[in-house]
């Protein structure tokens, strides 16, 4: 018994066990306090790579602001000390170095976190997106941001364009021509109107024509013998001889873009889109909407039986280019905030009465509307649409069509007839243009100087017509606004001249920022 006893108190004996206690927290504490020193660590570490990673972007991304800012700045500067497009593209690629690397780098930075100073290495290279464009080029911005041996590129690209110098003077005139003017049986002007030529007899009018404003004529014109009239005829209106001669040229008629055709696509189990041509001429596509995340080609645009096509541009402009905008009976319309251009190659063919981009507001104005209220309506839906037409064949609208947007004809002739008009800026290269029959163009202007312009059985003009000759009859009338020329509206085919001086948001066209 006794010797059973010493061994259960030595089992009882716990002696030495706190130490042991001790040291096995501390080992534990340890193990961990060294894991979680060890994970701070490689958080701090990993935290100051993501700070030096995305600083370098911010920098790259300061880089082109700086540079943009700086291009922005001096290329006014540019613009007035050159004569022509060369000079001055060769001005602003000699000052930015382009296609090379040897523009200073950017370091307007300071150092922080005992890391190197931050530094964006820019580089700006000239694009060939429109080799055949004399006064656009395309240019685009790298800039490389490093920090602390992280960098990330960004890239900017920016369009240039040169402004002709040459003024573009509008005359304040209805009427304006290079040759002879005629007015007779009944042809109105409202406003005044006016010729280049010294000779007498240029200007003919007989059958009580009204001309309600003055009459201009070349510099050395014999006020007393412009006039071929019949001596019953009494014309008070002032006529004033012009200190010199108007020139007007044709601006330059634009190369036309290559885009992708879409792929073939179906809506409502038809191919709305079939081997490059749109077609809107099933009641299975009515209304339908063509969302446009790029600009396309068609080689046919297709709308019949009255049917209606949506064209959605979105947040931004968009072009289309189409051989044959076909539309025998049917109307567009243009959706989003965007701008709409159509380049049209070989043929735009109108029937019944098809409209263009019009808008519920104009075919179903306010009831109290007034003239000018209806006339601003259509000059902000014109905004939303040019054409432009390559084809050689006569551009004809008749039997109330309508297309609401400016045009710019290369060289077809322009027949308006039969209640049918186009409702915005003209120009036209071709040799004739005829407006009758109760047609009607809100113009705002009509630039044809090569054509012979005839107005005749009710055709009617707002704007201001500049053409090669002019003759009006049978109760066609031609109306110079009250407001005068809208350069607001002006389209961008338009050079009115900038006089030497120009703002630079005129010029620089730029896209957003993105990372390479």
């Amino acid at each position: 018994m006794k010797l059973l006893g010493l061994e259960i108190n030595k089992l009882k004996n716990e002696s030495g066990m706190a130490l042991i206690t001790v040291l096995l927290v501390l080992v534990v504490m340890s193990v961990m306090g060294l894991s979680l020193m060890g994970m701070a660590a490689s958080n701090v570490k990993m935290s100051s790579g993501e700070r030096s990673t995305q600083s370098s972007y911010y920098i790259a991304e300061s880089g082109v602001t700086y540079i943009m800012n700086d291009i922005t700045k001096n290329i006014e500067g540019f613009y007035k000390d050159s004569s022509d497009q060369t000079s001055f593209f060769s001005k602003f690629e000699s000052n930015y170095k382009v296609n090379t690397n040897n523009l200073p780098n950017y370091d307007q930075f300071e150092a922080t976190f005992g890391q190197q100073k931050p530094v964006s290495n820019i580089r700006i290279d000239r694009l060939d997106n429109n080799p055949n464009s004399a006064i656009t080029r395309e240019y685009k911005i790298t800039s490389i941001g490093a920090i602390d041996k992280r960098s990330r590129t960004v890239e900017k690209q920016f369009q240039l364009t040169w402004k002709p110098k040459d003024s573009l003077s509008i005359p304040d005139t209805a009427v304006f021509t290079k040759n002879t003017i005629k007015l007779v049986g009944g042809g109105g002007i409202v406003g005044g109107l006016g010729t280049n030529l010294n000779t007498a007899g240029s200007i003919e009018l007989d059958g009580g024509p009204t001309i309600s404003g003055n009459i201009y004529v070349g510099p050395t014109a014999v006020k007393k013998n412009v006039l071929k009239k019949p001596d019953s005829m009494i014309v008070n209106n002032p006529i004033i001889n012009m200190q010199s001669i108007k020139t007007f040229n044709m601006p330059v008629f634009p190369t036309f873009p290559s885009y992708p055709i879409p792929a073939d696509k179906s809506h409502n189990e038809y191919k709305v889109i079939n081997k490059g041509v749109l077609r809107v001429d099933s009641w299975q596509v009515e209304d339908y909407v063509l969302d446009m995340d790029s600009n396309m080609s068609f080689s046919e645009i297709r709308l019949n039986s009255n049917y209606r096509l949506f064209i959605n541009v979105k947040d931004s402009d968009k072009s289309i280019v189409v051989d044959h905008l076909n539309v025998t009976n049917g109307k567009i319309y243009i959706i989003g905030k965007g701008k709409l251009t159509i380049y049209v190659r070989n043929n735009i063919t109108m029937g019944s009465g098809s409209l263009i981009n019009s808008s519920d507001q104009i075919v179903n104005p306010p009831k109290k509307a007034s003239a000018d209220e209806k006339r601003r309506l259509i000059e902000e839906q014109v905004k939303k649409l040019e054409v432009f037409y390559k084809g050689t064949k006569p551009f004809i609208l008749a039997g109330d069509q309508k297309i609401y947007g400016s045009l710019f004809a290369e060289s077809a002739e322009l027949i308006f007839s039969g209640g049918g008009g186009f409702q915005g800026h003209i120009v036209s290269g071709g040799n004739k243009v005829t407006i009758k029959g109760g047609a009607e163009a809100i113009t705002q202007l009509f630039y044809a100087p090569n054509a012979d312009f005839i107005a005749s059985e009710g055709g009617t003009i707002t704007g201001t017509i500049i053409a090669n000759s002019f003759s009006g009859s049978g109760g066609s009338k031609v109306t110079f606004p009250d407001t005068g020329l809208n350069q607001d509206t002006v389209p961008s085919f338009i050079e009115i001249g900038s006089g030497g001086s120009v703002n630079p948001k005129d010029i620089i066209i730029s896209a957003p920022t993105r990372e390479k």
